[in-house]
């Protein structure tokens, strides 16, 4: 049997391969039959998919193997965003990366984890199906650390205040579907006034992009994997 640990990078980029081929490619095809013939949605859940998908990048196993409440065993979180088959009846999707939290203390953590894993499943140029998984450094990202402070001090903690309020959500909107574009957006200049900002994942400090793959006639292809994941 395989073990995550001991398995290198041909093995970890064949392993990412049949993953998503499986999971992702693959199972959206059969789902297409049942949605043509159902009416329903044929949207798949991909966070657990990209939570394998992260350990076999990085080697770490899931937070689960010792009960924690972490994505991943060294404390890091995982964000996905999903793009396919999400499309509203208007023609419009607007996935986002949710940074969620009910209490002082987990809005708080998200500035101090080793890492945000930020995960997009979308359509690259061409309508293909494409992943990319970035790796943000929150202690070093200093654009995206100013940002998340602001927030805090203007809007979450006003509304963790509030007892009517169960928890509340810091939002990063994705690289746009079938798009080059490799930075996530917060604020849009009129709610609760926050500027809009880009906040690139890959050439600062902080981030970087460690996973690329891509469809290609129906066959997945790791376009680009990080062996060295040190932001």
């Amino acid at each position: 049997m395989l073990s995550l640990k001991t398995l290198d990078v041909d093995q970890r980029t064949v392993l990412i391969i049949k993953l998503l081929q499986e999971q992702v490619v693959d199972q959206r095809k059969k789902l297409a039959y049942w949605r043509d013939l159902t009416k329903q949605p044929s949207q798949i859940d991909t966070g657990y998919i990209s939570q394998y998908l992260l350990s076999l990048i990085t080697s770490i196993y899931g937070g689960l193997m010792r009960g924690k409440g972490t994505d991943l065993d060294d404390g890091s979180e995982i964000k996905a965003a999903n793009f396919l088959d999400s499309l509203d009846k208007k023609g419009a999707t607007a996935p986002r990366w949710n940074l969620s939290s009910n209490n002082l203390k987990t809005m708080e953590s998200f500035l101090s984890f080793p890492a945000l894993y930020l995960v997009s499943m979308d359509l690259n140029p061409a309508g293909k199906f494409r992943t990319r998984v970035w790796k943000l450094d929150p202690n070093k990202h200093i654009l995206f650390r100013k940002r998340y402070l602001e927030w805090m001090e203007k809007l979450g903690k006003v509304k963790l205040g509030d007892p009517g309020r169960p928890g509340i959500n810091f939002q990063l909107f994705p690289p746009h579907n079938k798009t080059d574009e490799s930075f996530a957006r917060h604020g849009n200049g009129r709610t609760n006034g926050f500027s809009p900002i880009k906040i690139e994942l890959e050439g600062v400090q902080g981030a970087k992009k460690i996973l690329h793959a891509e469809e290609n006639n129906g066959v997945i292809e790791v376009i680009y994997l990080d062996s060295n994941i040190t932001v």
